[in-house]
Formats: structure tokens, sequence, C-alpha cells
């Protein structure tokens, strides 16, 4: 009886793919050990940063920007606004529990920051918050262009 054996051509994209591969699992790795150096004693820790999401989107004559921060306090999101434009929103999300063993942290903690570049022609001295769920909604609205004017320039003679 006669076995088949599969030789691999040296050109095979699949040698590439798999070095590639390698290579990838390899950065992971290290930048995954990294992040768990900033463990500390079986608990988050807080020195990380995390960004949340968020969908930014024009609602009839508003810019919406909403931002998932489940879990914090509305008194402890900070939202502000610079002469640049430049909207931040800042918070931060503790660790509530004491003297516990860590078995499993999937969510984040610590403190986060967003800096979102406002387009022109938005209304930055009348922006609402609002926070409902653990969604924080902000509703800037646009200016209202400037219409033009028209009058007649009388021509005179000599």
């Amino acid at each position: 009886m006669t076995t088949l054996v599969r030789r691999e051509n040296r050109l095979s994209p699949w040698r590439e793919f798999d070095r590639a591969f390698n290579e990838l699992t390899k950065m992971m790795l290290r930048d995954l050990a990294s992040w768990l150096s900033t463990w500390e004693d079986g608990e988050c820790s807080t020195q990380r940063t995390w960004i949340t999401s968020t969908d930014i989107f024009r609602k009839g004559e508003n810019l919406v920007i909403r931002m998932d921060v489940p879990g914090i306090s509305p008194e402890s999101i900070e939202v502000t606004v610079d002469n640049d434009g430049f909207l931040t929103i800042k918070g931060e999300r503790k660790w509530e529990e004491s003297e516990v063993d860590v078995l499993c942290c999937e969510r984040y903690y610590g403190s986060f920051e967003r800096s979102i570049q406002l387009p022109e022609g938005v209304d930055t001295e009348h922006i609402e918050a609002s926070y409902k769920d653990g969604v924080l909604e902000l509703r800037i609205p646009y200016r209202e262009a400037p219409k033009p004017s028209q009058r007649r320039i009388e021509v005179k003679v000599g």
C-alpha cells in the first residue's frame, strides 16, 4: 500500500502565513506579559487606563456623542471644552471590593479620558449632558449659519 506524504513547496504561501502568525503571537504575548505586570496583589490595578466605547453622529440640528460608562456615577464624570474646540471627558471606575481573591477580572477599572476635536459650526456654549442606564449622552447644537443679507449700494455719479 502506498502512503501519500505531503511535501511543502519552498514558496508555499502557508509557510509565510505561519511565520507571520507566530511573530504576531510572540508580540501579543509580550504585550500581555507587560499588561499583567500592572496587576498588583491580585487586584486590578487602578494605574491602567481604558477607552470607552463612543458613538458620534448628527441628529437633526445637534451633534450627538454617546459614551458607554457603566458603573460610573454621573457626579464623577468631568466634561470640559476648551477654546480650541476640544471636548474632553474624564472619569474613573474604582475597584470597590476589599480583601477579595480575584478569580477573573474582565471589566476595566481606573481612569479614562477621551478628547474629541469638535467640528466647526457647533455651539459649545449650549452643550447638554445626560446620563441614563450607563450611557453618557452629549448634545451639541450646531450654530445657525449666518443668512446672507443683501442690500443695494447706491452708485453716485461723478
